[in-house]
């Protein structure tokens, strides 16, 4: 069932008191200046401490406005109290019903679920969706890296009737006759960690990440001032997936003409596949000196050991999108100076701005159809991801609270 859509806002305008703004608060003005815009069902605002939690610095928000709105009201909502027994009983159950009985059905449909990534990335998806009382639903699914059977499960939603998808699509424009048909039917399909399929904003709702082909830039600087001169090798997840894409494809141009990029390799984001890779690329050029890949974790759980196996020490420059516990513990315990770690933020809490940015769109919001975040690397020596009392499975930049992290993987 849907809610009908409203030709605009029907929201309440909020007074906050200069001080407490600046203490608590960060604020969207209005065009008039001096307020916190709202409507669609959201407050525009979020906590300072939650923003440098997420996204390293409160200030790296989307600079297009809307886009910027969206952020914060999803953002704002994760400050909110939900039943946390509840939300881990549905991430063990892959859905549950909220108990609200809320008339909107969510969706969190996967093509790969099986890494701690998308298993975080999990739970902020339903932490999210109880936030909402009109949600009386969620469903996960994942298609366990099975192409068929991901468009299988996305017809399955579709026909089920539900009122929103969000979705990773690790398949790239494969999916696009799914995103179409749902498109067609009325139920906006979010994609975040940039899942960019052709035509967001017209064959489905909108994309929401960092720019990858910006992160693949970012990756360059690091190799460029780092490296100088020699191999590197660029890892990546299931082939052809647009997030391994986007990076690998402007990497590579903005690299120095002395820097020869000797391997390029898909890992399905599985630790077990990236040991062999690296331990394959290893053996053709055991003198490589720099890798490039998203997921930290998979690295630190792949490459390490494959180094160890090889006898050889790990003297190398990483760029990496994920912000792993275990990576920064890792390269902490291998006291290694030679060994330079540049990581990103994991990103997981983009997927509630993916139902967040759907949710408005039931309530008749003009969504954009990127929602794009800008891109800060951190140096492992200077921020380390290894953070005291997370799981080494963890992210610190998720917004799922520690407390719950720790029931999830005790």
């Amino acid at each position: 069932m849907r809610i009908p859509t409203k030709s605009g806002s029907s929201g309440v305008r909020l007074l906050v008191a200069p001080a407490l703004a600046a203490a608590m608060l960060v604020l969207v003005a209005s065009s008039q200046g001096g307020t916190t815009a709202g409507g669609f069902g959201e407050v525009y605002a979020a906590k300072q401490a939650t923003l440098k939690k997420t996204l390293f610095d409160a200030k790296l928000l989307p600079t297009n406005k809307m886009a910027r709105n969206i952020s914060l009201a999803a953002f704002g909502r994760a400050e909110k109290r939900v039943n946390q027994n509840l939300a881990l009983k549905c991430w063990k159950s892959n859905g549950c019903k909220t108990g609200t009985n809320g008339k909107l059905t969510v969706a969190y449909v996967e093509g790969f679920g099986e890494n701690v990534y998308r298993n975080i990335s999990k739970m902020e998806f339903i932490l999210q969706a109880l936030t909402y009382p009109e949600i009386g639903e969620i469903i996960y699914t994942s298609a366990k890296s099975n192409p068929q059977q991901a468009l299988t499960d996305f017809r399955a939603a579709i026909a089920k009737g539900v009122d929103v998808i969000v979705t990773y699509p690790d398949f790239g424009d494969a999916m696009l006759p799914v995103f179409k048909e749902a498109t067609r039917r009325g139920i906006p399909v979010a994609t975040y960690a940039w899942g960019y399929v052709s035509n967001p904003g017209k064959d489905y709702l909108t994309v929401v990440g960092e720019d990858t082909c910006a992160l693949g830039k970012a990756y360059a600087r690091v190799m460029n001032t780092q490296v100088k001169s020699g191999k590197i090798a660029f890892l990546g997840g299931f082939p052809g997936n647009p997030l391994s894409l986007g990076w690998q494809n402007c990497e590579k141009p903005a690299l120095n003409k002395n820097i020869e990029v000797v391997a390029t390799e898909a890992t399905n984001w599985d630790p077990s596949k990236v040991q062999e890779v690296v331990a394959g690329i290893l053996a053709r050029h055991p003198d490589i000196k720099g890798w490039s890949y998203e997921y930290g974790l998979g690295m630190a759980q792949g490459a390490f050991a494959a180094y160890k196996a090889a006898g050889i020490p790990f003297n190398a420059v990483l760029t990496l999108r994920t912000d792993d516990v275990g990576m920064g513990c890792a390269a902490k315990q291998l006291k290694n100076p030679n060994l330079k770690v540049y990581y990103y933020t994991g990103g997981n809490s983009q997927i509630r701005v993916a139902l967040t940015a759907a949710m408005m769109k039931l309530k008749g919001a003009k969504i954009p159809p990127k929602i794009v975040f800008p891109i800060q690397l951190q140096n492992e020596t200077r921020r380390s991801q290894c953070v005291t009392g997370y799981p080494q499975e963890a992210s610190a930049t998720s917004l799922v609270p520690l407390p719950l992290i720790k029931r999830m993987y005790p």
